[in-house]
């Protein structure tokens, strides 16, 4: 009988910030970014990893995985991702794009601004379009379910030559029948880069924060209704907060907006209150500040992150932090859970598949980090004795490994 068992650490990726990310089925799916010490020439990186959050899990040495044999085309930071409504083609739009080879703007891809990639087959195409939109940087993206059509507003718009400019300019992609089209401009709000974009249920989109040659006022929210396709502002009741970019933003079942971190324009410096409620069952909304409690350390105020939303926790993961120092940039993954405010350090899924932890429609992907051990054994009349050779052969093999995390050096972040 061959018995064959993996004993292994999960992958510890390299710190980074400004990646995207997209929660398909029960794993969270991460594409690029901007790293201090990327394995490659370039500090964008082109890698794409997933985390499986089917099972429980600490903090202190999560799932990661990376698809090592499909890398994104090319280094990718500050672009967007979303879920197509078919479930198995995921649509990297926009961002900075660069050769990691040379460092240089990828010539190859720079006029394409939507790439997909197909989960069942991991290739990566380019979908034929109607027509050419610009490419945008510093956006967040929202997709509706219901009529596959993805909104993205603004952001930071460079041209081949690098000229960098901004618009009030909301595009819209029809995911079904792969069409560009532009929503309204009557009463746009400013230009803005660096924002959070959350659909409400009733197709409101809510935009806030982000930064244009200041911060956008956070208490002043440019609300799109993608059903009538209208602009409108509300003034947001409550507690006054500071205006913030760069942070992050997920939808709670009961239609709350949660926000975390962000820095203030110009100073780059952290906000004080890091997490933020705004309720959206209420005329206007209403921010508060919730009492947050932790079991161990607090989160420290990172910006450039990814925030999803996983059964009733809120995922942070990786980012960057203000006057950084060398024992401080790992890759920082914090965990919220939602119903009582409360950082914790270890993930329970709410429902524990009873088969395989992996998604029936999704490749099995493996890490180079795995060791697996090949145990050849003769017959044996008790089953009894079997899985005590296999368990004392297992403790002795875990017994020796050691593994030791490696402390990033220095570096600066890419403004």
């Amino acid at each position: 009988m061959i018995l064959s068992t993996e004993i292994g650490q999960s992958l510890i990726p390299v710190e980074r910030y400004a990646q995207s990310s997209v929660l398909v089925d029960k794993r969270i799916y991460f594409f690029g970014g901007e790293s201090y010490h990327s394995p490659k020439n370039s500090s964008t990186l082109d890698q794409i990893l997933y985390l499986d959050v089917s099972k429980p899990f600490n903090t202190v040495n999560p799932p990661f995985e990376e698809i090592i044999n499909v890398p994104i085309p090319f280094g990718s930071s500050f672009a967007t991702a979303f879920l197509s409504p078919q479930k198995n083609v995921i649509y990297l739009f926009g961002g900075t794009m660069v050769d990691t080879n040379t460092k240089n703007p990828s010539q190859e891809f720079y006029k394409q601004v939507l790439h997909s990639y197909n989960l069942e087959t991991r290739e990566w195409t380019i979908p034929t379009t109607n027509d050419e939109v610009a490419r945008k940087e510093r956006i967040n993206g929202v997709i509706n379910k219901e009529t596959g059509k993805f909104y993205v507003f603004s952001g930071l718009e460079r041209t081949p030559d690098q000229i960098l400019f901004y618009t009030s300019i909301m595009i819209v992609f029809d995911t079904i029948s792969l069409t560009w089209s532009t929503g309204s401009t009557i009463n746009a709000p400013s230009p803005r880069l660096s924002y959070t974009a959350t659909l409400l249920s009733n197709g409101i989109i809510v935009f806030i924060g982000g930064i244009e040659t200041n911060d956008v006022d956070i208490n002043q929210l440019a609300l799109y209704d993608t059903k009538v396709n209208k602009w409108s502002l509300m003034t947001a009741r409550g507690v006054t907060l500071e205006n913030r970019n760069s942070h992050s933003a997920v939808l709670t079942p009961d239609e709350r907006i949660i926000i975390f971190g962000g820095i203030k324009g110009g100073s780059n410096e952290p906000v004080l209150n890091q997490l933020a409620v705004l309720n959206t069952k209420t005329t206007p909304y209403e921010w508060s500040i919730p009492q947050v409690s932790a079991i161990g350390n607090k989160p420290l105020t990172t910006y450039a992150h990814s925030a999803t939303l996983v059964d009733n926790y809120m995922f942070i993961n990786f980012g960057t932090i203000t006057n950084y120092s060398e024992t401080q940039l790992l890759p920082f993954f914090y965990i919220l859970d939602i119903r009582n405010f409360t950082w914790v350090t270890q993930f329970e899924p709410e429902e524990l598949p009873t088969n395989s932890t992996n998604s029936p429609d999704l490749p099995v992907e493996k890490s180079d980090n795995g060791k697996q051990i090949g145990i050849i054994l003769g017959t044996v009349g008790l089953s009894v004795g079997v899985g005590t050779v296999v368990g004392l052969l297992g403790y002795k093999y875990y017994k020796k490994q050691k593994y030791k995390r490696a402390i990033p050096t220095s570096g600066s972040p890419i403004n």
